[in-house]
């Protein structure tokens, strides 16, 4: 069996780490609905239908609002 450095492990981990930051960064808003932004439970801005990144970890999606029309 192969020896696996820790060198090896960490930048793997830390690869991993890097993607999860980006997806959690990435949304999507489907067409029809807004999403308001908030940073510490603070309203900042809505986003529009599209795709948009926000910062991870600071930034939250808070109320998603339907637009459509009834």
């Amino acid at each position: 069996m192969d020896h696996v450095s820790i060198f090896s492990v960490f930048v793997i981990f830390f690869l991993l780490l890097g993607v999860g930051i980006v997806i959690a960064g990435v949304k999507t808003v489907p067409q029809g609905w807004e999403y308001t932004v908030e940073r510490f439970g603070r309203y900042t801005g809505t986003l529009s239908p599209g795709l948009h990144v926000i910062v991870p970890m600071l930034d939250q999606i808070g109320v998603k609002l339907n637009m459509m029309e009834q």
